[in-house]
């Protein structure tokens, strides 16, 4: 029991490092990119995100899923880290290479030809991220969650601060592949040393009985994490051919800040679940599977309904310039409609460690398709804004199909996945009405300085889901704070 509730300070505290790092390497990008959009148009920006999706397609298409059979096995041997290394580091050449070669054709098939003059210091700046990752992923079998985020936020800044700068320099969309170039290159510098080198790169044979083990485990997770990077990505490529590289800038905009509660919160939720969930005695996973579906909502729910509903306000009463206003719609229902995406991350933690992988790849893939086929067909019939509403509509398929999966792994029924749901979105109604209202309210005071309607929307919403949230879901949230006050504890 002692060793469990070490375990479970562990996992909290860990996932307090990993979101509060995250959020803050999320803010200096996010800074960066409210300041990219003085400098560059969102056509060039659109030309740019083009050469990244296809190049990080290559990144995730040859991961093999071994990054993730180092977490979920904490007791696997240097000789199998190091196949793993070898396999890992070829895959990505052999791919990156194969990308920059049909560079040309992938242009003309989503007609963006100027995304070919950014490819190839993309493909450099993936090549050296994935020197770094063998590392990062023992970093975190091992729990070191505050080293990893801490080294994650220094990359970030490195992107945000080298990236801005040259484009104030006038290097438009190449200020933004060589802040990619750059962080990729301190991540290298700061994480491999910050590992024992005789853990992954002992030379060692290759075993092919060690190969079929990972691989067998990995592959399927490997094209399940492929499947989830198009869906957050290869919908750009659908709007770029669409609606043209202008459209397709704003919709990276407003999907970069939408993404916010999702992968900030939700998927470091789910990198600290899953070596959790591994050390857990298999009776006790169902439990904690609850509980974090609770500490998701009460997290992810308020950030991403607030976010829509504060968009149109973000857009015009911050930092960005007029030609950046028309995100501000696609901006309100991405986010709105992105509260179940967290779910689904949260329940493939749980299912990897019960080796589910292919059930997590045919999850994603269906996911993917979804939301392809919504974006574009709903993008032809009813133009951006209904594009935009097959995102939310691809993501809430998947979270019921994700519960269904767990139904059948570990008899949880949808009540007991729901139950946690229910009442802080009801909280979010008020949240709603109190933007909405404190926007009404401020229309008649005339101009007012930047800033002051945004903060005030924020306030009043945030104010307003915090009583609400302590009216409807009280244990929820007594346990939830409690749990908070004890991590900070001991954090301390």
């Amino acid at each position: 029991m002692a060793k469990q509730s070490a375990l479970a300070r562990r996992t909290v505290i860990g996932a307090m490092w990993t979101i509060a790092t995250g959020l803050g390497a999320r803010a200096m990008g996010l800074a960066g990119t409210m300041l990219l959009t003085h400098y560059v148009a969102p056509d060039i920006q659109g030309e740019v995100n083009g050469a990244q999706v296809a190049a990080y397609t290559a990144y995730f298409a040859s991961g093999l899923g071994l990054g993730q059979y180092i977490v979920a096995h904490p007791d696997i041997d240097r000789q199998s880290i190091f196949n793993a290394t070898v396999y890992y580091l070829t895959a990505c050449l052999l791919a990156v290479s194969a990308v920059f070669l049909l560079r040309e054709p992938i242009a003309r098939a989503i007609e963006t030809p100027g995304m070919v003059t950014y490819m190839s210091g993309c493909v450099v700046a993936v090549v050296l991220e994935r020197l770094s990752y063998i590392p990062d992923r023992i970093m975190i079998r091992d729990m070191r969650f505050k080293e990893v985020g801490v080294r994650n936020t220094i990359g970030e800044l490195t992107y945000t601060v080298s990236s801005v700068g040259l484009a104030m320099r006038g290097w438009g969309g190449n200020a933004i592949v060589a802040g990619m170039l750059l962080r990729a290159l301190v991540r290298v510098v700061i994480t491999v040393p910050a590992v024992d080198h005789r853990e992954w790169l002992t030379p060692s044979p290759l075993s092919r009985e060690k190969a079929r083990r990972m691989l067998s485990f990995g592959i399927p997770l490997s094209l399940g994490s492929l499947a989830n990077f198009g869906s957050q990505r290869w919908d750009n490529l659908v709007m770029l051919r669409l609606f043209g590289e202008r459209v397709g800038g704003l919709y990276n905009l407003a999907w970069n800040l939408a993404d916010i509660p999702a992968s900030q919160v939700g998927e470091r939720i789910g990198d600290v679940l899953v070596p959790s969930f591994a050390k857990l005695e298999p009776e006790r996973r169902k439990g904690a599977l609850i509980r974090a579906v609770t500490m998701m909502s009460l997290l992810i729910f308020p950030l991403a309904v607030g976010l829509g509903a504060v968009a149109p306000t973000v857009l015009r009463d911050t930092v960005f310039p007029p030609s950046w206003y028309d995100a501000g719609p696609l901006l309100s229902v991405l986010a709105a409609l992105g509260v179940t995406r967290p779910l689904g991350w949260v329940i493939a933690s749980y299912l990897q460690v019960h080796g589910r992988t292919r059930s997590i790849m045919v999850l994603e893939w269906l996911k993917v398709a979804a939301i392809i086929l919504g974006v574009g067909a709903l993008g032809v019939v009813g133009g951006p804004l209904w594009a935009c509403a097959g995102v939310g509509l691809a993501f809430g398929l998947h979270a019921l199909a994700s519960m269904a999966l767990v139904r059948r792994v570990s008899d949880i029924r949808y009540v007991e996945l729901l139950r946690p749901l229910v009442r802080p979105l009801l909280a979010c109604v008020p949240l709603v009405l109190a933007v909405l209202g404190t926007r009404a309210w401020l229309s008649g005071f005339g101009d007012l300085p930047r800033g002051v309607r945004v903060f005030a929307e924020v306030v009043a919403g945030a104010s307003a889901f915090v009583l609400a949230v302590l009216v409807v879901a009280p244990a929820a949230s007594r346990e939830f704070l409690g749990t908070l006050r004890g991590a900070l504890r001991r954090g301390r």
